[in-house]
Formats: structure tokens, C-alpha cells, sequence
């Protein structure tokens, strides 16, 4: 039987915005751990790049005090006070370092927030039989999912790894002269090479989680595309979901309060009562028809026709119960029934006398917003 008939079939839709939402809530989101790495190798580049010689230098002068002398201090750091000297050589030493700790930290929980990736959810800690079984761990480890990761890691250690050998064998001189150096000076050099060690690193892990991120989306979605029935089981369950239908019912209003509150600039007349229902006419009299409704709405929408009428100098008439009858019987680009002709006719009477006033006193072809109060 084919998709469209009504069988489960084969998953050919695209998730909907609620199978997303749904599995995110479970904790499966589309996340790149490559990504998350490159963050930090970028990290540790940025921290080793601002504390510098200097700051390797004073770490490796403070360490140095051990390595000289380790017979002197054991009677000072053993003895009374040897907490305090203690707790100032690790504060000395984790100050001048502290960047380098600090930073990547950062980078990662950036990485994290950047991909939508921190997610608290208690289905992943859930034990599940589906995590220790034999077939799904193969499924894993042999399908489309698990090749890709057995080539993602062998790139990256192949690429690391002629990245360390080419930038060890150019300074293989420095290396062998760090044998007569200072320990503040060995500190030094050391981070000049791991600095230009995670130049290149930094490089590739970026290459390789641009690509990573592209291709857990891709999965992320392949894993949750829907057959024909599912899809048709969520649309029946979001259309009788009350929640959903409200916020459908809302931004349909929003959307024609939208296009309807365009028309009240050109409207011949506003009648309302007073405050809480407000209508909106037009009557093209070239035609010979009756006036239009292209607008109606209460209480805030009402207020918002009064308020669009009187920037757009449109006569404002107060008529209670036409108003009320109006908004009842007539819908929007409906013209008005015989019943109100008189009424009506008595609205645009009075707007055409308010427009002749206007252009009277100069206030142009529109004129300005009057009230059936004005009178």
C-alpha cells in the first residue's frame, strides 16, 4: 500500500515544528561535539595568546623555587606556616595561569548556548533497554552514522597529528637549547610552540566541526522525518488540542485585525458606540451601491479604528444601535442590508458635512476627524 493511503509507510516528511519541539524536550536535539572543541581549541589559543610570555614566565619562576631547592622547603612546608606558604605559591602559580583554565571553560558553554545545546531533560537519564541493546549498538556503530564518525576521527587524527610533527621538526633547535635553559625560560618557549600548535589545530577543528554541525542537522532531521500517518495523527491531535486552537484563533484575528485596520484611511465614516463598538463604511458612489463594511472590531480594535480615523480626518458618528446592529449583521467587504439604508444614509450626510466644513477652513479634500458631538 502506498504512503498516501494510509499506512504507516516510509518516513518521507519533513519533521514538524512539534516533532522537533517534542524531541528537544526529550533531550534530542542536533548537536556537534566538534563544534564544542573547536571552541575551546580556539579558547585555549586566545588565553595562551593573552598571557604570554610573561605570565608562562612568572608560573615557571614560581615552580622553579621546587625544582631548585626541593631540601630547603621541606621543613618550611612541613613546619609552622607551611599552609599559608603553601596556599601563596598555588595562588601565585593559578593567578598567572588562570586565563588559560578560564577561557576555554567559556568558549565551550558559548559553543553550548550557540547550538541551542543545553538541555535538561529526564528521559536521558532514564534507563532504557534500547541503549544496552546488541542490534541498535551495530545499527550505530555500522550505519550511516557510525562511518561517518569512524572517518570524522580518522581525519582529525591524521590532520592533528602532521600538524604536531611539522611544527615540532621547525623548532626541533629550540627544543634541543631548552636542555640549558631557565625553567622560567623552558615555560616560555614551551608556550611559543603550543601556541603555533594551536594555530593549526584550531584551524582544522574548525573546518571539521563546520562540517560536523552540517551533517548532525542533516541527521538530527533524517532521524525524525515522519511517515504519512504520523503526520495526519499530529495534525488530528494539534487540531483538537484547545492550546493550539487558541493560538491559531489569535493570529488569524491578529492577521485580519492586520489587513482590515489598512482600509479605515479610506473609509467615508466611522459609526460607533460610543467607545466599545466601532464600524468602518465606504461608499464608492460612482457604482450605485450600497455602503461597504471594511472595518469592525470592539473594544481595543474599536479604539484603534477611532484612533486610525482621526489621523486620517475620517468623520467620526455616534449612533448606538446602528453601530451594534452593524457589527452584528455585516461582515467585512459585506454591503450594509436595506433595513439600515436610512441610518446610514443619515452617517454619511453628516461626514460630508463635516468635509465640506473642513475644506472650508482649510483643512484639505479629507478635512479632519469630527464627532457627531461636534454638532
Amino acid at each position: 500500500m502506498s504512503d498516501a493511503a494510509g499506512g504507516g509507510g516510509e518516513k518521507t516528511y519533513d519533521p514538524t515544528p512539534k516533532k522537533l519541539e517534542d524531541a528537544r524536550k526529550k533531550g534530542d536535539i542536533a548537536k556537534s561535539n566538534e563544534v564544542t572543541a573547536a571552541a575551546v581549541y580556539a579558547g585555549m589559543l586566545l588565553a595562551l595568546t593573552l598571557v604570554g610570555a610573561a605570565g608562562l614566565q612568572k608560573a615557571g619562576g614560581v615552580m622553579a623555587v621546587f625544582l631548585d631547592h626541593p631540601e630547603k622547603l621541606e621543613g618550611r612546608l612541613l613546619g609552622p606556616g607551611g599552609g599559608e606558604l603553601s596556599a601563596r605559591v598555588v595562588g601565585a602559580v593559578s593567578f598567572a595561569l588562570a586565563p588559560l583554565l578560564m577561557l576555554p571553560l567559556l568558549a565551550a558553554l558559548t559553543s553550548l548556548f550557540a547550538q541551542r545545546a543545553i538541555v535538561v531533560s529526564g528521559e536521558k537519564l532514564s534507563p532504557k533497554l534500547s541503549r544496552i541493546s546488541p542490534l541498535a549498538n551495530a545499527k550505530n556503530k555500522y550505519g550511516p552514522t557510525g562511518l561517518v564518525e569512524f572517518a570524522k576521527s580518522f581525519t582529525k587524527l591524521v590532520a592533528i597529528s602532521a600538524t604536531a610533527y611539522f611544527v615540532l621538526a621547525s623548532e626541533i633547535s629550540e627544543i634541543v637549547g631548552m636542555a640549558a635553559a631557565s625553567p622560567a625560560g623552558v615555560a616560555a618557549q614551551f608556550g611559543v610552540m603550543l601556541q603555533r600548535l594551536l594555530i593549526g589545530v584550531t584551524i582544522i577543528a574548525a573546518f571539521i566541526a563546520f562540517a560536523d554541525f552540517q551533517w548532525q542537522r542533516f541527521d538530527h532531521f533524517r532521524k525524525l522525518k515522519m511517515s504519512y500517518q504520523e503526520v495526519k495523527d499530529e495534525n488530528k491531535e494539534v487540531e483538537g488540542d484547545p492550546h493550539f486552537k487558541s493560538k491559531r484563533r489569535q493570529r488569524a484575528q491578529q492577521i485580519v485585525s492586520g489587513q482590515m485596520l489598512q482600509e479605515v484611511p479610506t473609509a467615508d465614516v466611522i459609526i460607533v458606540n460610543p467607545t466599545h463598538v466601532s464600524v468602518a463604511l465606504k461608499w464608492t458612489r460612482e457604482k450605485g451601491s450600497a455602503p461597504v463594511c471594511v472595518a469592525k472590531g470592539t473594544d481595543e480594535i474599536a479604539l484603534r479604528i477611532r484612533e486610525l480615523a482621526a489621523e486620517a480626518g475620517v468623520p467620526i458618528h455616534r449612533d448606538v444601535a446602528t453601530a451594534r446592529a452593524l457589527y452584528d449583521m455585516v461582515d467585512i467587504g459585506v454591503e450594509i442590508p436595506a433595513v439600515h439604508y436610512k441610518a446610514v444614509a443619515a452617517a454619511i450626510r453628516f461626514a460630508d458635512e463635516m468635509r465640506r466644513k473642513a475644506r472650508a477652513r482649510g483643512y484639505g479634500a479629507k478635512g479632519r476627524a469630527h464627532d457627531s458631538q461636534d454638532l
